[in-house]
């Protein structure tokens, strides 16, 4: 029987930055997963259902603005909120029924960590898909998979 939870997914090319998030939010014990480009993060959201996307929008393979596009096509009880994580200085327009925020990087670790439990509570439970795998944060504490 599928259980309902709040997953985050964290998508960024910077295996630093993955490593720290990922390492944050599950020793606070939060679900989550990560990706290393907006391919993998595609892959991830077909694979489950998550709450919160961090994602970075300058990335190798596929960038977070696809990734966007493709959120925004998702059925909107499906689809996760997102907080952008960004380098970038150019202001945006982004659909605030997608796009709950944005962090500009660096970042501080406190407040992005605010901006996720401030999402996470708003955001209601999702049931999650039948095959969707164990989230990595509840795997071996030392995964190298994460880094990689």
């Amino acid at each position: 029987m599928p259980k309902d939870e709040k997953r985050i997914l964290i998508v960024d090319d910077d295996g630093a930055i993955r490593t720290l998030l990922f390492t944050i939010l599950r020793r606070r014990g939060l679900l989550v997963d990560t990706a290393k480009h907006g391919g993998e993060a595609l892959e991830r959201l077909a694979q489950c259902h998550y709450a919160l996307m961090l994602l970075d929008l300058m990335m190798p393979v596929m960038n977070g603005w696809t990734v966007l596009e493709q959120v925004t096509a998702m059925d909107p009880k499906l689809r996760p909120a997102v907080v952008l994580l960004t380098a970038g200085t150019e202001p945006r327009d982004f659909n605030p029924d997608i796009v709950a925020g944005s962090v500009r990087k660096p970042f501080d670790v406190e407040l992005l960590y605010d901006m996720v439990i401030g999402c996470i509570s708003a955001v209601g439970a999702k049931e999650q898909l039948p095959d969707c795998p164990q989230a990595e944060s509840e795997e071996q504490p030392h995964d190298p998979k994460i880094l990689n």
